[in-house]
């Protein structure tokens, strides 16, 4: 199970660090569109109806999660943030496919292989388990990136 997790995470660190790199931009990008409405004339004449603002804003933002952040914090601690919650997501996926893997009760890794394709990879790996051989498939593509919500991997495991 390790050797597969290793492989993993060997493969997934190019598209790790260009998500990385995304999510920062994207999240410079909703800062500096929120900047830019706040100079607007349309911020100037709804900032005295805030049941119109605050809507407006957490749009612009993402949410408004994303709006407190942008909007208390520099850039150097947003992008800390977005490293920070890049590093969880990664660990949260990674702990995803070992809690399959082990429910899956896999002793040994007989074969792997992998496939690039555009929106990130295809790997299928062949192992021996407590319950005989199988095939694990492991497809990742990339999702979002556009507009408001940012560039995520979207990882798929099945044990066959």
């Amino acid at each position: 199970m390790q050797t597969i997790i290793n492989q993993l995470n060997e493969v997934f660190a190019p598209m790790d660090a260009e998500v990385l790199e995304s999510s920062k931009e994207w999240a410079r990008s909703r800062v500096a569109a929120l900047a830019t409405f706040k100079a607007s004339e349309e911020y100037q004449a709804l900032r005295r109806n805030v049941w119109a603002l605050y809507p407006k804003l957490h749009t612009i933002a993402g949410g408004k999660t994303w709006y407190a952040l942008f909007n208390q914090n520099t850039a150097a601690a947003i992008d800390e943030f977005m490293t920070k919650n890049c590093a969880a997501v990664v660990a949260k996926r990674n702990a995803m496919i070992a809690k399959k893997l082990t429910a899956a009760e896999v002793t040994d890794v007989t074969e792997t292989k992998f496939t690039h394709t555009r929106d990130g990879f295809d790997g299928i790996f062949r192992v021996t388990t407590n319950k005989g051989d199988k095939r694990v498939e492991v497809r990742t593509i990339r999702a979002g990136g556009y507009n408001i919500q940012c560039l995520h991997l979207r990882v798929l495991v099945s044990v066959k």
